[in-house]
């Protein structure tokens, strides 16, 4: 069993470690009980691998320097962070040694351990972030190099509210925030009228994925006025210096549920300091002066009856 030295201790690893091209260890994976000694403690890396959540055992990964990069634990740990202490399973680290990542639980999703067995043993969080105190199930919490809290990634179902000038946005799936503290991005929880240079508009991604909150689709400068935002509710009209009009719209597709019913698919948009971009999934981009961009609300078509739908053929 090769033995891998690092500057917090001796690991005893399976076969297979990788390294550096410098001789640093890249990756390796612990085969036995083994306590590093780091600056948040002593933190025992994974070791099992045989429960129905760890059915694998996961690689150490360092930074060339020998600073861990990656370390899965074997029991989820109290660790001390930026924003009070957390429970951890797996944390991240930066070259220097800071804190990247904490992850509070660490299970592998399989036809044996869904994400709804992985939630069950969440546990909700009273952490200090740039928001204030707040309590919420946390996948993740992302830290800058410095210590500032970077993004929180949500549990699916959880919501904070995030203040915005006179009101509050119903978050999901996660929040960011600039270095020095300002939210940068949220995922609105359901359509919410946000001020635009296009004036207001309702701001949500329906297709938004809950896999991290570092980018979401409603973005924000410093001083709060809105970068870009996805919108299924709006439907814009660019005009041009020779009297012509265009009108781009949310994209449809065939529902999920039935296959037929048309929706609407997001539609993003990016602000500059006279300008718009538009832009969606197969759709080149768009861009347009502002003053020459209105902007009324969008419907879906509605489908087609047919009589299989129950009329009486003899109304149609």
């Amino acid at each position: 069993m090769p033995s891998v030295t690092t500057p917090f201790g001796m690991i005893e690893a399976l076969p297979g470690s990788e390294y550096h091209a410098s001789g640093t260890v890249r990756s390796c994976i612990a085969a036995e009980f083994c306590a590093l000694q780091t600056e948040y403690g002593e933190l025992i890396p994974q070791f099992t691998g045989n429960t129905l959540r760890k059915r694998q055992l996961p690689s150490i990964s360092f930074h060339e320097n020998g600073m861990l990069r990656l370390l899965p634990l074997e029991e989820q740990t109290m660790i001390s962070t930026p924003i009070g202490p957390m429970p951890a399973e797996l944390l991240g680290f930066y070259e220097n040694g800071a804190l990247k990542r904490v992850f509070p639980l660490n299970g592998r999703l399989s036809g044996y351990w869904s994400q709804e067995d992985e939630a069950e043993l969440a546990s909700p969080l009273k952490i200090q972030t740039p928001l204030g105190a707040i309590e919420a199930l946390v996948i993740c919490a992302y830290f800058s190099p410095q210590g500032t809290l970077r993004s929180l990634t949500l549990w699916p179902g959880t919501g904070l509210d995030v203040p915005h000038r006179s009101t509050s946005i119903a978050a999901r799936i996660g929040v960011s925030f600039y270095d020095s503290g300002e939210v940068k991005s949220l995922e609105p929880a359901h359509p919410g009228a946000v001020p635009t240079p296009l004036g207001e508009l309702l701001a949500f991604n329906p297709d938004a994925v809950g896999i991290s909150g570092d980018s979401n689709s409603l973005r924000f400068a410093k001083d709060g006025t809105i970068l870009g935002l996805g919108t299924v509710s709006h439907t814009f009209t660019i005009s041009s210096e020779d009297g012509g009009t265009r009108h781009i719209s949310p994209p449809l597709r065939n529902s999920y549920c039935d296959g037929e019913t048309p929706e609407p698919t997001p539609l993003f948009l990016d602000f500059a300091e006279d300008s718009v971009f538009f832009s969606a999934e197969g759709m080149d981009t768009v861009t347009a002066k502002l003053n020459h961009v209105s902007a009324s609300r969008f419907f879906p078509p509605l489908p087609m009856l047919a009589p299989a739908c129950g009329l009486n053929s003899s109304f149609m």
